[in-house]
């Protein structure tokens, strides 16, 4: 049986040749539905950067996004801090 994704899965990516870190998020359609607001908003921030190309959206309404900042990791874990407490039970 799958297993059925409840909250983001992230990760950093680094370029073999040249070093520059990219944040990977994976938003499943389930933690969509109950924080498209948040993750919109945190999507909206100027410290992060990505463009049409780096988002796939899927067909329940999940998707993964690449993004550029000077750290995608503390980007991250900005957006897990305007979760409620809730979002991690």
């Amino acid at each position: 049986m799958a297993e059925v994704l409840t909250q983001p899965q992230f990760q950093v990516l680094t370029h073999k040749q040249t070093a520059v870190k990219t944040g990977r998020i994976y938003f499943p359609a389930i933690f969509l539905a109950e924080y498209y607001a948040i993750v919109k908003k945190w999507l909206e921030i100027q410290e992060i950067e990505f463009d049409k190309r780096d988002v796939k959206l899927y067909g329940d309404g999940s998707f993964p996004i690449y993004f550029r900042s000077i750290s995608p990791k503390t980007q991250y874990l900005q957006l897990i801090k305007s979760l409620p407490k809730t979002a991690f039970v």
